[in-house]
């Protein structure tokens, strides 16, 4: 009898913990791998047949200590490729140009300079290892031409998790299958070859032949950041009560301030406390997080908002359970 009494009652507990839970079906069955190719080829072939396209999103680089980030539209016409970048914090920007030919960089002190390979011209001028060539076809989930052989790994929707070619291995990310039509394109790529790193985030794809860039969009060069994201968050945090942070977060309620601490890398988040909980209103992030860790000062920063960030909503959160209506607090309170 006992034995049944914890039977019904386990049964119990299980049918409680799936109330209310929306029942799913099944998850549909991982793509063959010949199948996966076959489809990748197919889908190959329709996107180099699409000659011009573009792209607007954010890049981060590193090559070994050095790192940086900022914005990026490429945009291509056949063998013809336009590069502009930005850095948001330096406001400084250079544009690549060029074609089977060779290569323009545009933009960098000293004047505009030129190479028969674009890689190696970035090399030289920046010191960033961007495999142009490649990135055109690897951007868009494609085997790079012209780059050997490559090795594909297929995830269970069929589509690409990882190239590894010329050295790279290129890892994907891709947006929820949509229905529509045209072949599937990247949201984000992560490509490593040794201490070089390019990650890319697409915000939009455009597969229509594109404008140029516009020269007045290159003013200032763009050049490895060097430190800057650590400089940003040094001075951010030297205005914080690291200490105390609900002493912080009690001095911004006396002002209407409900917003929460938020930390960024390539998408920002609040630790231990969600953006839409309950009688928060708005927030801010820390000027310098990033999860392009640019040396080991930038690290103990880095860890030092999280930490601060953390203690800060955490006392937000339960000053807000104490004030639902979002009140402000009572001096010493």
């Amino acid at each position: 009898m006992k034995a049944r009494a914890l039977t019904v009652a386990a049964l119990a507990a299980v049918l409680s913990a799936c109330a209310g839970q929306a029942v799913r079906g099944p998850a549909p069955p991982p793509v063959a791998p010949a199948a996966a190719e076959a489809a990748q080829s197919a889908r190959e072939s329709e996107l180099r047949a699409q000659t011009g396209w573009s792209l607007s999103g954010r890049i981060a680089l590193s090559n070994g200590r050095n790192g940086g980030f900022g914005r990026i539209e490429w945009r291509q016409d056949g063998d013809r490729y336009e590069v502009a970048l930005s850095a948001p914090v330096t406001r400084q920007s250079w544009r690549l140009s060029g074609d089977i030919a060779g290569a323009r960089l545009e933009g960098l002190e000293g004047g505009t300079r030129s190479g028969p390979d674009a890689a190696a011209l970035l090399r030289e001028a920046t010191g960033w290892e961007i495999p142009v060539a490649a990135l055109s076809d690897w951007v868009r989930g494609l085997r790079a031409t012209g780059q050997g052989p490559a090795s594909v790994r297929y995830g269970a929707d069929g589509r690409p998790a990882r190239i590894e070619q010329g050295g790279w291995g290129i890892d994907y990310r891709w947006p929820p299958a949509d229905g529509a039509g045209g072949p599937a394109l990247p949201s984000r790529l992560d490509a490593v070859r040794g201490e070089a790193k390019v990650k890319v985030i697409v915000d939009e794809w455009q597969t229509a032949t594109p404008a140029p860039v516009p020269m007045a969009a290159v003013q200032t060069p763009w050049v490895p950041i060097d430190n800057s994201m650590a400089a940003q968050l040094r001075k951010e945090l030297a205005g914080l009560n690291l200490d105390d942070p609900a002493a912080d977060m009690l001095a911004n309620v006396e002002r209407g301030d409900l917003g929460a601490i938020g930390i960024c890398g390539f998408s920002c988040d609040t630790p231990g406390l969600a953006h839409d909980a309950p009688g928060v209103r708005g927030g801010r992030n820390l000027a310098g997080t990033s999860d392009m860790i640019q040396g080991a000062e930038h690290m103990k920063l880095m860890n030092q908002a999280s930490a601060y960030a953390l203690a800060y909503n955490r006392a937000l959160g339960d000053w807000l359970r104490r004030h639902p209506t979002g009140s402000r607090a009572p001096k010493g309170q």
